[in-house]
């Protein structure tokens, strides 16, 4: 296609003196022709033609104009080439364009020639969404350039998207967050879209991933998030913040660490300094300082970012990274004061080789390595992640305390695709040491990289944590205009269990619902499952669940029968299926038949955790919140988190049994109140 000079649509305004405008924008290349014109293409990445959108085996892209775009990824990342645009001259101040892919700027990027010289270069950050980039170039009007867009790279994110290439006087922003929230906080459905979770957290807009820096300072649990501030799919990892004063309702807080020449914020904790060993407190106030990773420029490093304000505004440590390998996969801090030994603590993953690594540190600054952990775990892969360490009390042995240490993985969970472990042993300041083997915190798919809050007061004295509602595997879940939760938080202890005679007994990590909970309780009324038998009959009345917002907590007795158990969020030919099964000695949940699972063929299933029944019997507590399923079994000794999508806004529970020898005892109903639609939570 030719290189285009044509007018489009203005975007200056009239200048605040009245008589002066800003000059038209002018388009350089929009990449709408079937071919690339008199653009000089070499090598195999770029194809005869700009792409139409998302190329096969990748991931979403987004953010392009029209229906074309230059994307590299043709053929994969090992494909290479060079697209080389005729000569123009500069007119405006700034050259615009649209750009996201990989980082690697020794090989990949888009480049301003001035003759043969490079005088201007941009690259991605590790996103398929395009954004906005310009370079100011008005020390070059009046040149003749040419525009290079380089792929060479042949590794992971070796390649790059492009569109819309333009000069301009106005550079647009990257993106315009406070813009966007604006428009959909003006909408009739905000926080209430029919798949939206009405008491579980989730962002307002836009795709969030791990929690992170959980913190209790001043009256306020902080939860920090990793949060794309650009779009609806991974990418410019920054971090998102909300706080709440009960752990159930929720107020949503601007941006908190953005993404930043470069380098995105990912995962890490926050503590509260209040000894102000680190030295950014003012005087005043213990200062809050969060400890995060730092990806970019191909490697990850530990840095440090400090407030005075109760987490509303943040100041980057001037001498960041404080902990640099020169890795690529170094990443994850979880930090707390251990008191015997008075020095800060870090665990942080050196995820390709499964390996922890322990440091201790005076002042957050710097920082010293203690020892390290793994390669170990229920599974052979690699990629461990986001880890956390805290200390727990025995049920009923309260002077008996352990340390658990929990671990996550991308792939090979009990469940497929990502999942967590942890072990159970001791820690003495310096050295972790596991008594029993790992086991999984979670039976379902959907619970991952969970945190515990820091600095919750001792006459509280709980440990509690919160996970990110989501796989990795199917992470593209079909809600819009946000994409995932987070699960319920939950109180944290130690149990000795024994599944079965065969097995000696172990510590498992017993997680129930916190007590802040119950408050949303707008209705309780005991069901009558007396009667279940087959097929399966309705226990609810009709519209009763038409909110699609409760928990219910049920004893069943199994006894002879094959099966047990519920149908919830039931809808014409949908359901979801919790329920006992004798063969496996456990509670399952099947989403086969969930509402919409063909978003990804490993979305439907079954997942099954183990349950031992107590004087014959097990007990649940299962909480429904329109798109999520968690069920807590015999006090939360085994737990299943899962997604699901119904399409029925009409729902009902249906019990049954597989012959008359098992039985349902209790069933009681408690419908929950929205924490979003009572009054406005954000800011």
């Amino acid at each position: 296609m030719l290189l285009k000079f044509t007018t489009i649509i203005p975007i200056c305004v009239l200048l605040v003196c009245g008589s002066l405008h800003a000059a038209e924008d002018l388009l350089i290349e929009d990449f709408e022709g079937d071919s690339y014109g008199k653009w000089t293409v070499t090598g195999d990445a770029f194809g005869t033609a700009p792409a139409r959108g998302t190329l096969p085996n990748q991931m979403a892209v987004t953010g392009y104009r029209g229906e074309r775009l230059v994307n590299t990824f043709l053929g994969g990342d090992e494909s290479t080439g060079t697209a080389t645009s005729p000569e123009f001259t500069i007119e405006r101040s700034h050259i615009a364009f649209l750009i996201s892919g990989g980082p690697h700027t020794d090989t990949l990027g888009i480049h301003l020639l001035s003759g043969d010289e490079t005088v201007r270069t941009a690259t991605g950050s590790e996103s398929e969404h395009l954004l906005w980039a310009s370079w100011d170039v008005t020390d070059l009007k009046g040149r003749k350039v040419r525009l290079r867009i380089l792929d060479n790279a042949t590794k992971g994110w070796g390649h790059l998207n492009v569109d819309h290439i333009i000069q301009t006087d106005s550079p647009p922003k990257a993106f315009d967050l406070a813009r966007d929230l604006g428009r959909y906080r003006r909408q009739p459905d905000y926080m209430n879209e029919p798949l939206r979770p009405q008491f579980h957290f989730s962002p307002e807009i836009h795709w969030m991933n791990d929690p992170n820096g959980l913190v209790f300072h001043d009256g306020e649990y902080h939860l920090f998030h990793q949060y794309n501030p650009a779009g609806n799919s991974w990418g410019h990892m920054s971090w998102g913040h909300a706080v709440s004063t009960d752990l159930t309702h929720w107020k949503h807080l601007p941006l908190a660490i953005p993404e930043s020449n470069g380098i995105m914020a990912f995962s890490g904790c926050c503590v509260v300094d209040h000894n102000n060993t680190s030295g950014f407190g003012d005087g005043e106030h213990p200062p809050m300082v969060a400890i995060y990773t730092g990806h970019g420029h191909g490697k990850q490093v530990q840095n440090l970012a400090y407030s005075n304000d109760k987490g509303r505004t943040w100041t980057q440590y001037k001498q960041n990274p404080v902990l640099d390998l020169n890795a690529q996969d170094f990443r994850d801090p979880k930090v707390f004061w251990h008191e015997p030994t008075k020095r800060w603590v870090m665990v942080v993953s050196l995820a390709v080789q499964k390996v922890l690594v322990f440091y201790g540190s005076e002042d957050l600054r710097s920082w010293q390595e203690l020892s390290r952990f793994g390669p170990a775990g229920t599974i052979d892969k690699p990629n461990w992640e986001c880890p956390d360490l805290f200390e727990l009390s025995v049920e009923g042995e309260p002077e008996t305390k352990l340390w658990v240490l929990e671990v996550d993985m991308s792939d090979g969970s009990v469940a497929g695709g990502s999942g967590g472990e942890y072990f159970v042993g001791t820690f003495d300041g310096e050295r972790f040491k596991a008594r029993q083997h790992a086991q999984w915190v979670d039976y379902g798919r959907d619970f991952y990289a969970p945190i515990s809050w820091d600095n919750i007061p001792d006459a509280d004295g709980r440990r509690i944590w919160i996970g990110w509602f989501n796989n990795w595997e199917t992470c593209l879940v079909p809600t819009s205009p946000w994409r995932s939760c987070m699960s319920i938080p939950r109180s944290l202890s130690l149990k000795e269990v024994a599944f079965n005679k065969e097995e000696p007994a172990t510590y498992v990590l017993n997680q129930r619902p916190v007590e802040e909970l119950k408050e949303l309780r707008a209705s309780t009324r005991t069901l009558d499952a007396t009667k279940a038998a087959w097929p399966p009959m309705a226990v609810t009345e009709k519209d009763e669940l038409d909110d699609m917002s409760f928990e219910f907590e049920a004893t069943i007795t199994p006894a002879t029968a094959r099966s047990v158990g519920f149908r919830i969020r039931t809808g014409e030919g949908e359901f979801t299926e919790v329920a006992y099964d004798r063969h496996y000695s456990g509670i399952y949940v099947d989403r086969s038949k969930s509402g919409i699972v063909g978003f990804h063929d490993a979305f439907a299933g079954r997942h099954i955790a183990p349950a031992r029944t107590i004087d014959g019997e097990v007990t649940l507590r299962i909480i429904v919140d329109r798109s999520t399923v968690e069920v807590f079994i015999n006090g939360g000794e085994t737990v299943i988190s899962d997604r699901i999508f119904p399409t029925s806004n009409s729902p009902s529970i249906e019990v049954f049994a597989g012959d008359d020898s098992a039985k349902i005892s209790s069933l009681k109903l408690h419908k929950l109140r929205s924490i979003w639609r009572s009054s406005q939570k954000s800011e």
